[in-house]
């Protein structure tokens, strides 16, 4: 066998290391943006979009069924992401947030009183996930439903900080107290 010279494995390895940092950049998650949280976002709604026509089932907080409180824990569960039970208690830990992100909570009051009553996960491009008690499913409607608008409290995040220019902007009036 014939040794190869010294010269012959520097130009192998110049050919070479520009491949390996392309590969590695394939690697790499994508999306960022800058949020530290992308990863996350994605395992819920992702796992609130397989959930998508599951049935509305009062209490239900597993595939087999869940209410609007359920789906989030659900989701965020898969996340690695424990949340409260409850809409309220949903609502009263997260941290309120005028813009949101997917990924974030959109809080609603639906039964005519004055206290948080559903809860929906922001979906991305003006669509929310909810489990429907009225449709009795999960299902992925548009926010632009004036029956949306006119009982939006607000929105809130478990995960990172300000929303870019692609999260969703609650009206002025939808801000939760406090």
């Amino acid at each position: 066998m014939t040794p190869i010279p010294p010269c012959a494995h520097r130009a192998f390895l110049v050919l070479l290391l520009p491949g390996l940092f392309w590969l590695g950049g394939c690697a790499t998650p994508s999306g960022g943006g800058g949020d530290p949280h992308t990863t996350a976002r994605q395992r819920i709604l992702g796992t609130a979009e397989r959930l998508v026509g599951t049935p509305y089932v009062l209490g239900g907080e597993s595939p087999g069924g869940v209410d609007c409180s359920g789906l989030v824990q659900y989701a965020y569960l898969q996340a690695g992401i424990r949340l409260p039970r409850t809409t309220i208690e949903q609502f009263r830990s997260g941290r309120p947030q005028r813009r949101i992100l997917p990924g974030d909570l959109l809080f609603f009051r639906t039964d005519g009183s004055s206290v948080v009553s559903h809860v929906g996960i922001y979906a991305g491009k003006g669509q929310m996930i909810h489990a429907s008690s009225g449709g009795g499913r999960v299902r992925k409607v548009s926010l632009n439903q004036r029956y949306w608008q006119q009982r939006l409290v607000g929105g809130a995040t478990f995960l990172g900080g300000a929303a870019p220019l692609a999260g969703y902007t609650a009206p002025p009036s939808g801000r939760p107290p406090g």
